[in-house]
């Protein structure tokens, strides 16, 4: 995994990976209805995937929901909706033959997310949330 711009990350499959992925944990488990989105960009069209492009799982690690890929080019933004208990960790995972390129990740709510598509209704992405900004100046 490689940190590339202020919000994002590239994951590169390593040499015969079976199923590449980033992880992301959370700090302590939490419980409800989320919404799981991100920006992902280039996704070659002869890409071969394990099974979906990101995964959720809880604190035991023993129960999670698994997302779908698609197969596009260019510039895409995908949301996902679920609800879990004891969420801990959220996976994003790339095709086993090409990196990928992640941003914009973000988790919310399923109610911070209706009421945040009430303030941008073009479904502009929030930016920072999983991911920490670099912040390029001093403190002043």
């Amino acid at each position: 995994m490689q940190h590339v711009d202020p919000d994002g990350m590239i994951v590169t499959p390593s040499s015969g990976a079976v199923n590449p992925y980033a992880r992301i944990r959370l700090c302590e488990p939490v419980s409800g209805d989320f919404h799981l989105n991100f920006w992902i960009f280039q996704v070659p069209k002869d890409s071969r995937w394990h099974d979906g492009i990101a995964y959720a799982a809880n604190a035991a690690n023993n129960r999670g929901t698994l997302f779908p890929h698609g197969n596009t080019a260019g510039a895409t933004f995908l949301g996902f909706d679920f609800h879990m208990d004891d969420l801990q960790y959220i996976q994003l995972k790339c095709p086993l033959n090409h990196p990928l390129q992640f941003s914009a990740i973000n988790l919310m709510t399923q109610a911070d997310w209706q009421e945040y598509k009430k303030l941008i209704p073009r479904m502009y992405a929030l930016y920072g949330d999983l991911m920490p900004l670099t912040n390029g100046g001093g403190q002043g």
